[in-house]
């Protein structure tokens, strides 16, 4: 499980957000590491609290191909991810 640093302050909460657009295509996510992050992920509080998650897990390249057409703004992300 990964160290967080805990910071209430809103104006570094804010202006400390990011949006990644680009990533290191070397770097590759492990199916275990997968498994946890979204198992972490979906302790996140959602609308009603319904938890309505739903994950697809693209691991291949041609996962990615088809992928692709689908996220029309998005294609440097689905070049690059892991």
């Amino acid at each position: 499980m990964m160290n967080s640093v805990r910071n209430n302050d809103f104006q570094d909460l804010i202006t400390g957000r990011r949006s990644i657009r680009n990533y290191d295509p070397s770097v590759k996510i492990s199916k275990e590491e997968m498994k946890e992050i979204l198992t972490e992920a979906t302790l996140a509080p959602s609308s009603v609290n319904l938890q309505p998650w739903r994950f697809l897990v693209i691991d291949s390249e041609e996962g990615k191909a088809t992928l692709a057409p689908l996220a029309k703004f998005n294609q440097t992300q689905v070049n690059t991810s892991s």
